[in-house]
């Protein structure tokens, strides 16, 4: 019995005093999307409706924005136009007509959502949870990511999307 006490006593306190452990641990590799980042360069190409049938590069893009990766969750948040303030309306419960117009027009250059996401090689899936814009069904998109070194990477659409949607390249912020 005072063997056995005189054991446990040495286990616990083999920490406490700053032994090492003998036990073997997993070696950790930090995944080269976590942190935080803002989109600096945007491509939009040719066949957007905003592009108006010519490819539109827009470089040290200054509109705000904030993409947050953790080891599996991811949240954006960006605008991706210029918005002007709106006078609060004069009673938030009726709003008019064109209060409603003002308020759409203010959000609609935003967006935001969150979720997971799994990376696969150089393909990113994201898995959305919930975003400003509702869908009908659960919205799963991938991409396939190129790195510029270990502070900033392309987000470039799959190909069945790539005609109409922009590329987006990020910077680390932290």
């Amino acid at each position: 019995m005072i063997r056995a006490i005189g054991l446990i006593a040495v286990l616990v306190a083999g920490p406490i005093t700053g032994s090492q452990s003998t036990l073997p641990q997993a070696p950790q590799t930090r995944n080269p999307l976590e942190g935080v980042w803002r989109i600096s360069e945007v491509v939009t190409p040719a066949g957007n409706p905003a592009a108006k049938g010519v490819e539109v590069w827009t470089k040290d893009r200054q509109l705000p924005s904030v993409v947050i990766f953790t080891r599996r969750y991811f949240s954006r948040l960006e605008e991706n136009r210029s918005r002007s303030a709106v006078a609060p309306p004069k009673d938030p419960q009726n709003l008019t007509d064109s209060e409603k117009l003002a308020s759409y027009e203010q959000w609609r250059p935003f967006t935001a959502q969150s979720g997971t996401y799994d990376l696969q090689g150089s393909t990113l899936s994201l898995h959305v949870i919930v975003a400003k814009n509702v869908s009908p069904k659960p919205v799963s998109r991938a991409w396939e990511l190129k790195f510029e070194g270990p502070d900033a990477f392309w987000m470039i659409p799959t190909p069945d999307r790539a005609a109409t949607e922009p590329r987006m390249k990020l910077t680390r912020l932290e």
